[in-house]
């Protein structure tokens, strides 16, 4: 019967949950009312929806061209060729790939069907070839493009630059990495079949491969502080928009992977509908997750609980960079969803911490995004992890059995260096 109830309990959409909670907090403050000015205000930011929605729209113009595809084979090909490097090599190639598209989901399903049986007929069993992909395409590599819903969150609650808040998640970002892939690594036995298999394979087509990094390269390469666009500096002083390089990017994709004349007109049609399903994708996925998050987060602010949290959070910093991964982290293995708690995080708790100090705040911000991340890749419900389950064949609880260590050293490495990094 426990069972039976936490099934259904787990098949209940995380945004009813957020958005049910908020109202019966704003109600027992007494003002119900509050939850439509909250979601109505949600509709107007720019800041939030123009980023995340046109980076999902550039990934699925990535994917309705293949250039996703080439990008994959671009990433993998080499593997090939060094079987023991296999494991963290099919990381590194699954967090390339969630840069592009931050979709953990999309990302595994874009390199999973090509690095599975690599790593199958290099020997490899089902559930560490699971492993790896899981790991690669769910720890993190999103949180380098700036269309992510953690770094937008971040960036709006504490002031900072994109390239800011970018620069200061990278080294605790790559530390979890290399933290969760040395513990797989470790954990996972020696090959049993040394396979020498040679497949017929596509060529790589390396413009559209190098389509999928290009709006990261741009945007980081185009920061302020960097000077190189003196023009683009004057007009957009905190740096160019999101959205701006998105669609910018994606009429370049319309230009290197033209047809010709002939088929030019529904080319460019197919990738226009792609773009904007895109980002109707994005706003029904994750846009709605955060109005529903900032629901939750109205009710607690209603009834004081967040002036709470903050003071004490407010009073010792190095709690707050050393408990926010811990936080995510837990709310995201129980939930399935990274986003959901990493936003909600940074929308209660950063604009209280930037007030006092903004270097603290945006370090706190980046710690739980990390949490978050590593939560989502140990929960029995994230939708990537059934995705992954179902590629390999490989029951969730022998998966997550596989993946638990690695994630739980990932989190504890991830506060032990938010606590050096605060304290030096």
């Amino acid at each position: 019967m426990i069972r039976t109830a936490l099934h259904h309990l787990a098949r209940i959409d995380v945004r009813l949950v957020l958005m049910l909670a908020g109202f019966v907090l704003v109600s027992i403050a007494g003002d119900p009312l509050a939850l439509f000015d909250t979601i109505q205000s949600m509709f107007s930011k720019g800041g939030i929806i123009g980023p995340i929605c046109s980076a999902m729209g550039y990934a699925y113009v990535l994917k309705q061209t293949e250039c996703d595809k080439h990008m994959v084979m671009l990433l993998t090909r080499p593997l090939q060729r060094v079987g023991w490097l296999l494991i963290p090599g099919g990381v590194v190639a699954g967090f390339f790939t969630n840069m592009a598209i931050t979709s953990q989901t999309a990302s595994a399903a874009a390199l999973g069907p090509i690095l599975y049986p690599i790593l199958r007929s290099a020997g490899h069993s089902p559930v560490v070839s699971a492993a790896t992909i899981l790991i690669g395409c769910s720890v993190g590599g999103n949180l380098f493009n700036p269309g992510e819903p953690d770094i937008v969150a971040i960036g709006a609650a504490t002031h900072a630059l994109t390239g800011t808040v970018i620069n200061v998640a990278l080294l605790p970002n790559l530390v979890a990495l290399a933290v969760a892939t040395i513990t797989l690594v470790l954990t996972s036995p020696k090959p049993t079949v040394n396979a020498d298999e040679h497949h017929e394979q596509e060529q790589v087509n390396i413009v559209k491969a190098l389509m999928g990094p290009l709006p990261v390269v741009i945007l980081l390469v185009l920061q302020p502080a960097i000077g190189l666009a003196p023009f683009l500096n004057t007009r957009y002083p905190t740096g160019v928009h999101v959205s701006m390089v998105m669609v910018a990017c994606t009429g370049l994709v319309m230009l290197v992977t033209s047809p010709g004349w002939r088929g030019l007109s529904s080319h460019l049609t197919s990738i226009t509908v792609a773009f904007f399903d895109g980002m109707g994708y994005a706003f029904a996925k994750v846009i709605s997750i955060i109005i529903a998050a900032s629901c939750f987060i109205g009710g607690l602010n209603a009834i004081g609980a967040l002036d709470a949290l903050s003071d004490i959070m407010g009073a010792n910093s190095a709690l707050a960079v050393s408990l926010a991964p811990l936080l995510t982290w837990i709310m995201a293995a129980v939930g399935g969803s990274g986003t959901a708690p990493s936003v909600a995080f940074s929308q209660a708790m950063l604009p209280d911490l930037a007030a006092q100090n903004v270097d603290t705040a945006v370090n706190a911000g980046v710690a739980a995004a990390i949490g978050a991340n590593v939560g989502r890749t140990m929960s029995p419900v994230a939708a990537v992890v059934l995705f992954s389950s179902a590629l390999s064949d490989v029951p969730v609880v022998d998966l997550l059995r596989k993946v638990a260590p690695c994630m739980i050293a990932s989190v504890i490495a991830t506060m032990l260096l938010g606590l050096i990094l605060h304290v030096s």
